[in-house]
């Protein structure tokens, strides 16, 4: 497992090791460094296979308390990828999230992004927590971009084409 680099004896949740991408609407945008990619043509790449893979802790907030982890559940297992079903819009919400002073991606397209992909993976809670993390948000700091200037669309995603 992935240990964190500034978490004393921390050992993240989750951690992928291969590249995954959506496609969406918001074009003309780019960006790159080791973790993730913005090509002008909407396409966000998390790159999962750099340094051992990308590494998080699923929907927040979480705390450990009495050796077990309390806090936001991160759903069922989706059978279409083997993953709880919050996985990948955690994995991608995360990503953006950590670097919003950099990326040129308002909270609110993330925020979307996120509820898109718990909608397409079908999960039933998405508007809840959807709902949260509109709330819990406003308390990450600063944005690289302030406003949205679109309605966000998915129009793929590259896990419910693996294997």
């Amino acid at each position: 497992m992935k240990r964190s680099g500034t978490i004393a004896n921390h050992v993240y949740k989750f951690v992928y090791h291969k590249d995954v991408f959506i496609k969406t609407n918001l074009i003309g945008r780019n960006f790159k460094n080791e973790w993730v990619e913005i090509e002008s043509d909407g396409k966000i790449i998390i790159k999962g296979s750099s340094s051992g893979g990308y590494a998080w802790d699923g929907c927040s907030p979480k705390w450990h308390f009495i050796d077990l982890m309390w806090g936001t559940p991160d759903g069922k297992l989706d059978f279409r990828t083997e993953k709880p079903i919050t996985y990948f819009a955690s994995m991608i919400h995360d990503v953006i999230y950590q670097f919003k002073e950099e990326l040129d991606i308002s909270r609110k397209e993330a925020d979307i992004i996120f509820k898109l992909i718990l909608n397409e993976a079908g999960f039933m809670w998405c508007g809840l927590y959807f709902f949260s993390v509109r709330i819990g948000g406003r308390f990450y700091g600063t944005w690289k971009r302030k406003i949205s200037e679109k309605k966000v669309a998915l129009t793929e995603s590259s896990w419910l084409n693996q294997n």
